[in-house]
């Protein structure tokens, strides 16, 4: 059983917010496991069929626990299938490629954010528990987190990692991708979205280029992270399209939701 105190030793880390400048990972380039141990793959059984494909990504948090967006276990009209689910899901960690490699994690439980809203997307969090612990080295490692009420000045520079659309409409590499963004202003963000009649809350922080289209996060990277000088900052959540230079990015605030993460984690064992 794991104390709160512990969890803060192991996932909070102070970060001193003075920056430079340079996003969600359309036309990013190739990197590896190697150099972000912290990421899983979320992989869903889509239709029933026991063929776990690459739908998310998560962050690994503990040697049990992955934090992921709470909008990719919804129930899913196509389908006709609840997606919280805990026998529709697999993790891979230890892995570059999103089809092969690393080792495959049966899923325990999945915990979304009670208040989340799916209609906004507010409050896009969740804990997803495995049922065997990783093994955790040089390629499956604890990701280290923002503390409680940090902020990012706006134009810091972050990274954004994973196996979503490299292209608009196109397909998803095998490879890991990662791309470099800016940190947006709140305000500007939130009229850019309200124009389109989506709600920009405290509890978003919205990342891109503001000087070209075409690099953003896109579909597959829901629930990967955004980090600062190697502190997971965000989880990707949604945004208009993708890629464009108007709408950027919009990521769950960990900062906000620190609190909730460590109690979670803390009653799911």
């Amino acid at each position: 059983m794991y104390s709160q105190s512990w969890i803060f030793v192991f996932i909070i880390y102070i970060v001193e917010v003075n920056t430079q400048y340079q996003y969600r990972v359309l036309n990013g380039s190739p990197t590896s496991i190697h150099q972000y141990p912290i990421l899983a793959q979320m992989l869903l059984d889509v239709w029933g069929t026991r063929d776990f494909i690459q739908h998310c990504a998560g962050v690994i948090l503990t040697s049990h626990h992955v934090i992921s967006s709470a909008h990719c276990f919804q129930f899913n009209q196509d389908t006709g299938r609840n997606y919280t689910i805990p026998q529709y899901w697999r993790i891979r960690v230890g892995s570059t490629y999103r089809t092969r490699g690393g080792v495959l994690h049966k899923v325990k439980s999945i915990i979304p954010h009670k208040s989340f809203d799916k209609r906004y997307y507010i409050n896009d969090i969740a804990v997803v528990v495995v049922a065997k612990r990783f093994n955790l080295g040089n390629l499956v490692r604890q990701a280290t987190i923002i503390r409680p009420g940090s902020e990012l000045m706006p134009n810091s520079v972050c990274t954004l990692v994973g196996w979503g659309a490299t292209q608009i409409n196109g397909p998803q590499p095998d490879q890991l991708q990662y791309t470099m963004m800016l940190i947006i202003n709140q305000e500007v963000c939130r009229a850019q979205y309200q124009a389109i009649g989506a709600i920009i809350t405290d509890s978003m922080l919205c990342a891109g280029r503001t000087d070209i289209d075409g690099v953003d996060g896109c579909f597959g990277d829901s629930g990967g992270p955004l980090i600062y000088k190697g502190v997971v900052v965000g989880l990707v959540s949604f945004g208009y399209k993708c890629g464009l230079k108007d709408y950027p990015g919009v990521y769950t605030k960990l900062s906000y939701f620190t609190d909730w993460i460590v109690r979670t984690v803390s009653i799911n064992k």
